[in-house]
Order: C-alpha cells, then structure tokens, then sequence
C-alpha cells in the first residue's frame, strides 16, 4: 500500500529493517524556476547543479538515507549495474563508467536514485538467507520496460543473493493520459510479443493507450517478484503535484525515487 508522507510517497511493500525510500513529488525542494519548483533531481533542466544536489540532499533526508548517491544520466535500457561504495557519487559528482537505467546494492550507506517525469519508477527490496537486505533502484520508460528492465534488475537482485524480492512502483503516466501511436505499439510487439502489446497497449474509441505500471507489473511477475505495489498517481493528471514530460512538451523538472540501506 502506498501512503502519502508529504511531500514524497512511500510504500508497505518496501518496509524492511534498515532500508529507508521515497519517491518524490515535486514539492518540498528548494527549486525556484516556474518548470522546476520546487523540487528538481535533474541537471541541465535550468537549476543551477548545486540547486539539483540540494534537492538530492532534501530527498535522502526525507527517506532517512545518506545522500551517499549514485546515479546516472539515463538512456531508456535496459542496462542496470551492480554498485557498491567505490560508486558513490556517480551521477552526481563524479563521471560514470556508462549510462544505464538502473542499480541493485548491498552495500550499506549507498543511495541509488533514479528520476522520472512520467517514466515508472520502480524500487525494490529483498533478503538474503542472513536477513541482510538487497536492494534495486530501475527507470522504466516504455522503452526500458519493453527491453526488460525489471528483469534484469531482480536477475541481479538475486545474483547478489536476494530472496523474497518486493517492489513499489511510484507515480508515472496511466492510461488515461498516455495516448501513443501504432509504431510504438509495433516496437513492444516486436521486443514482447504481440499478446504483451495487446494486453497493455489497448485500442478504445479508435485511440492506443499505453499502461507501463501495467507492463512492469506482468515482468515483475514473470521474474518471480510476488509482492508488487503499484502507486495510482497518474503524473499527467495532476502537473501540480508531479514532473510530466507528456504535459509540459519537455519544459519541466525531473522528480527523484530513492532506496538505499542504512
């Protein structure tokens, strides 16, 4: 069940002893600029780099993390990295090795973050057979979750040795607003399936629309993952409240989902 601790969201699923998480709104940051107040995780959006590193800093302390971070510009795969403490401050202050669109730990003290503006994000965690936690971060945009995405993350997850692995996906797109054409429906077809495409890219009154929660959900379920919670908040509905690419035509913040072990 997700609750709203304002201003960021969070979710029963992910409660475990020393992991802490948040998905932010974008409220409660210290943002400025009509697209971005006041809650921005982005760089090259128009805050300044230490206005986006203030906001990073914001969202740990609202998930009772360090802001130890380790992040990435991220590209739409289905590309997720293992990290531990030799990362921190990838994405943030430092280069990374390569972009990718996710990362699993089970180091304690490092924070993974992943933004979106519409794009699922999804947070997971699991055990291992001692009751230390693992924990994974993943970007799903429709071209992330198409390639696999959540697979690859809960594949890693339990290469680390994670069991009984839960996941929350945040806020992001529904179908009520997230209209899409043939082409793109053709391409999940073509990375999925067809019976995939038609379940979660469905035709009512002549239009397509695209349900990404929906198509996370199926893969998590595929991968093993039987706890799966699933935020309501459509981000194009409310443009108030959340960073949408699809409303703003691309002038517009960049919100921030974190998970990391304390």
């Amino acid at each position: 069940m997700f609750w709203n601790d304002y201003p960021v969201w969070r979710s029963t699923a992910l409660n475990a002893d020393g992991v802490g998480h948040a998905f932010s709104t974008r409220a409660g940051g210290a943002s400025r600029l009509p697209h971005t107040h006041a809650f921005n995780a982005g760089f090259m959006r128009g805050d300044s780099d230490e206005t986006v590193k203030t906001n990073i800093k914001i969202l740990c302390g609202y998930a009772g993390l360090s802001d130890n971070i380790v992040g990435t510009p991220q590209v739409h795969s289905a590309d997720v990295r293992i990290v531990n403490a030799e990362n921190i401050g990838e994405g943030i202050t430092k280069d990374v090795p390569y972009p990718c669109d996710g990362f699993v730990t089970d180091t304690k003290g490092v924070t993974l973050i992943v933004r979106v503006a519409d794009c699922a994000p999804i947070l997971l965690v699991g055990k291992k057979e001692d009751g230390s936690p693992v924990v994974g971060a993943a970007h799903a945009g429709w071209r992330g979750t198409a390639k696999g995405i959540a697979l690859e993350t809960v594949r890693l997850m339990k290469e680390l040795g994670a069991l009984e692995i839960k996941a929350a996906i945040g806020p992001c797109i529904k179908p009520c607003c997230y209209e899409v054409g043939p082409g793109m429906k053709k391409d999940v077809a073509d990375l999925r399936g067809e019976g995939f495409a038609e379940r979660h890219i469905p035709e009512k009154d002549g239009k397509l629309y695209a349900d990404i929660a929906g198509m996370n959900v199926e893969l998590l379920r595929e991968a093993g993952v039987e706890e799966i919670d699933v935020c309501d908040e459509c981000t194009a509905c409310k443009p108030w409240l959340y960073h949408s690419h699809r409303v703003t035509g691309g002038m517009r913040g960049t919100m921030g989902a974190v998970i990391g072990i304390k």
